[in-house]
């Protein structure tokens, strides 16, 4: 991709994070989709906006996104969360982002974050580093007892697998926090704010910015696109590589 393309695009989500921040001040309309799964007409027109951008621009190419499903194409996709955490962001809270990556081929070769509320801007490309607004991401690991985990809570996982892996985690001596955005919980692996996440079931469009931000930052990630992981989803692992090392037999014993 060029240079052009990139920054075009970035420009394009900070301007929907903004937009979006707007409808959410202007007061949103909310469908439930399920239990506590909601949408707001802010992640129908991020995603549509974004849908509509690529495809102009680069009409080859795929499209995934959380709300519209899956378009195909003949090269790449385009993998778009238009707003990871809609709770967070509905009920004012800071902690929610936008999500847009893009696979080709079994590479994760661009992922960009952006929080608004927070004014944290990532971006990702393969064999480039990681940034977090302009400044280079390099991951550090922790001292063995001061590990803090992201964990996320899948819907489409048994609750008691939940709270094993919080037992197992205190067993070990590992602290954990679970923010409800799993997206911009990567990327805040690769900013050092935790030191891995995981989760037992995440859908691609959560994970594979953040994924590859991590990746580029010098982290370690499970293969999350195994086994049809970009349609159908997939356990989510990614850490710093000493806590990766040490954790990887305990989380995905099985991997």
């Amino acid at each position: 991709m060029t240079e052009q393309f990139t920054h075009a695009l970035c420009a394009l989500i900070r301007r929907l994070g903004q937009e979006a921040k707007q409808l959410r001040d202007n007061g949103l309309t909310i469908e439930q989709k399920g239990r506590q799964d909601f949408v707001s007409q802010a992640d129908v027109y991020v995603e549509t906006a974004l849908r509509t951008w690529l495809k102009a621009q680069r009409p080859q190419d795929g499209l995934l996104g959380e709300e519209r499903g899956l378009e195909p194409g003949s090269e790449g996709v385009w993998v778009i969360d238009p707003i990871d955490g809609t709770t967070n962001f509905i009920l004012g809270m800071d902690y929610w982002c936008i999500s847009v990556a893009y696979v080709s081929g079994n590479h994760i070769e661009l992922g960009v974050i952006y929080a608004p509320d927070r004014e944290e801007f990532f971006f990702a490309e393969r064999g480039k580093g990681a940034f977090l607004n302009d400044q280079k991401l390099t991951i550090t690991d922790p001292a063995p007892d001061a590990v803090v985990l992201g964990l996320g809570r899948s819907s489409r996982t048994a609750p008691r697998d939940y709270t094993r892996t919080i037992e197992t985690l205190f067993e070990h001596g590992v602290e954990h926090r679970r923010f409800g955005a799993g997206a911009l919980m990567l990327a805040h692996v690769a900013a050092g704010q935790v030191h891995g996440y995981f989760e037992a079931h995440l859908h691609s469009w959560d994970a594979l910015a953040g994924l590859v931000i991590i990746k580029e930052a010098g982290g370690m990630h499970n293969d999350f696109l195994a086994r049809n992981g970009l349609t159908q989803g997939n356990n989510a692992w990614a850490a710093s590589p000493a806590v990766w090392q040490r954790l990887q037999p305990i989380l995905l014993p099985d991997n």
